[in-house]
């Protein structure tokens, strides 16, 4: 490979960090502004979590279905436009005048995102070799994590300054940058074979359909109760369309979601381990936080900066782990990650109140670095799995999974919690901590069992 040519793949990589940093570094910026949001709009704190919501909503029910779209029109088209989008409606979110312009503004932004989001592993796969797959990965990874620990405190500094129209005004700055360089730097689409290509419509709205109904109905089944009638319709709703659609793809030619990928062992093991790990990483980082605050009585600042033991490590594990993964493969690596996750989820389950608070930093960089061992090399396994020309329908599935374990994670952790919680001790921390445990226990369990997946996903299939 000459020097020309190496300078012109780093730049393809580099630019593709751009849009995995903005993922990362938009919902940081935007959930520090929320409650300044709330009270300049004279809304509730419920009204104004559906600027984040949303998103989450668009985006996850996009995902899937535009990288099957990037796989049939061209990556970078689809790639290039979804900057283009993230940069005109992220300007309109400073600008809006009320909350449901900033909400609308905040859906069409999600479109955008989705399109970045489902085609950015794929780019990267299709642009080098095999054998720095996992080394690329890695550094998206890490990149991620750092747009994570990069975008509350530079979010929290911008608002004081200038007000919550500036988080939007960060991510524009990005973004902009993102399609400059995706413009530049990216190499054109090759010309597709196929051309009697079908957009599947009918499978797409009921993807849509399906994804939204579990999201919103795993995201409020703890604010609204099993017996709420919302719930009811969301469960039933997703039930009816999910199956209709596994039953529809299977007959049309051009499905949004070919399942035949999900023949491939190697390919289905690996999404479930993935979504194992998310809801086993969403479980204590979503309630550590209340046990700082109620429990030790920390400042909502410091028990922020404490949390950023988990996405610290993992950022720098992330890089070696996915270049290990390019010369002894992915399954031990992915299984030791989860096992010691596991691991560290048992040692915060034993923490008592007199624990020492550096140890339960040790035990989140712990999770930090077991998950970072584990999500590199996995998904540079997924992309290693299916042919080039499902890399944008097997990114998207990626990233929808990697959602769909925050939302379940999230739901899963914080239900558990309520069911034991007030049925032990008296004492409020005690009552906390033993509360705690079995969530932590019960995530452990899950843990072991996506370990085991992961070391039995090549042993009827050759991993690549």
């Amino acid at each position: 490979m000459s020097i020309q040519t190496k300078t012109k793949s780093k730049f393809i990589l580099y630019t593709i960090m751009i849009g995995a940093f903005m993922s990362m570094f938009d919902s940081g910026v935007v959930n520090v502004g929320l409650p300044v949001m709330a009270k300049q709009f004279g809304v509730t704190m419920n009204s104004v979590q559906w600027v984040t919501s949303i998103y989450l909503l668009i985006m996850s029910a996009l995902l899937p279905i535009l990288g099957t779209i990037a796989d049939h029109f061209g990556r970078r088209k689809i790639y290039n436009l979804g900057f283009f989008v993230i940069s005109i409606f992220t300007l309109f979110c400073g600008f809006s005048m009320n909350l449901p312009m900033l909400i609308i503004m905040r859906s069409l932004q999600a479109v955008g995102g989705a399109m970045v989001m489902a085609n950015g592993m794929a780019i990267v796969t299709e642009n080098y070799p095999p054998t720095e797959r996992g080394k690329n990965i890695g550094v998206l990874a890490m990149t991620m994590a750092i747009g994570s620990i990069a975008g509350p405190p530079l979010g929290g500094l911008a608002i004081g300054l200038w007000g919550w129209q500036t988080v939007f005004f960060l991510t524009f700055v990005v973004s902009i940058s993102g399609f400059a360089a995706s413009y530049f730097s990216i190499p054109r689409d090759k010309k597709t074979e196929n051309k009697h290509f079908e957009f599947d419509a009918l499978g797409s709205v009921l993807l849509v359909i399906a994804i939204i109904t579990f999201i919103y109905g795993f995201s409020n089944l703890n604010t609204m109760g099993l017996r709420n009638p919302l719930i009811y319709g969301s469960v039933l709703a997703f039930l009816i369309t999910s199956i209709s659609f596994i039953l529809y793809e299977r007959k049309v030619s051009y499905p949004v979601i070919d399942l035949n990928l999900f023949n491939n062992w190697i390919f289905t093991s690996s999404v479930i381990s993935s979504l194992i790990s998310f809801i086993t990483m969403y479980s204590p980082t979503v309630l550590i936080p209340f046990y700082y605050q109620r429990v030790l009585g920390f400042s909502t600042e410091k028990s922020g900066l404490y949390m950023m033991a988990f996405p610290i490590a993992m950022a720098v594990i992330s890089p070696f782990s996915g270049a290990l993964s390019d010369k002894i493969g992915a399954t031990i690596l992915t299984a030791s990650g989860l096992l010691i996750n596991g691991v560290a989820l048992i040692l915060l389950a034993n923490s008592t109140l007199h624990t020492p608070v550096y140890l339960i930093l040790v035990y989140l960089a712990l999770m930090g670095l077991s998950l970072g061992l584990f999500q590199s090399p996995n998904n540079s396994c997924i992309m290693g799995n299916v042919p080039k020309t499902k890399l944008g329908a097997a990114n998207g599935i990626t990233q929808l999974v990697k959602n769909l374990g925050m939302v379940i994670g999230i739901a899963f952790s914080v239900s558990l919690f309520s069911v034991f919680f007030g049925k032990t001790a008296n004492n409020y921390g005690a009552n906390f901590l033993e509360s705690t445990q079995k969530v932590y226990y019960i995530a452990a369990v899950l843990s072991f069992i996506g370990a085991l997946i992961s070391g039995i996903r090549n042993k009827n299939q050759k991993e690549e």
